[in-house]
């Protein structure tokens, strides 16, 4: 993965670090299973949906495309877990399935309404 897809990736799954999650998103996301299909969907929703609704329409497109090239499998599957294994997340266990994971991100940003 290119430093730049690698940075598209990083600026959105970035909200999901214990860092800089707000402690009300903390505390809608911090008990759920990550690992659970609408329990993920739900932190998609509440964390990733409305601070990609802040991008401009560049970063909003670049995000697309490079999500895009994830599910495609331009991106190889390792490239992908380095990423998101780099994010403190809350759950008390990591992402199993990062494909689904990614594929869950692009469903909830660009194919459902919000």
């Amino acid at each position: 993965m290119s430093d730049k897809k690698i940075e598209g990736l990083t600026t959105l799954l970035k909200y999901l670090d214990n860092d800089l999650l707000s402690n009300e998103q903390y505390e809608i996301i911090g008990d759920l299973n990550i690992n659970n299909d609408e329990q993920q969907k739900k932190i998609i929703k509440a964390v990733l949906v409305p601070n990609f609704n802040e991008f401009n329409k560049i970063t909003k497109d670049s995000i697309k495309t490079i999500l895009e090239e994830c599910l495609k499998g331009d991106v190889s599957e390792s490239s992908i877990a380095k990423v998101i294994n780099c994010i403190s997340m809350p759950f008390s266990s990591e992402i199993e399935d990062k494909k689904t994971f990614i594929r869950n991100i692009y469903s909830e940003l660009f194919e459902t309404k919000h």
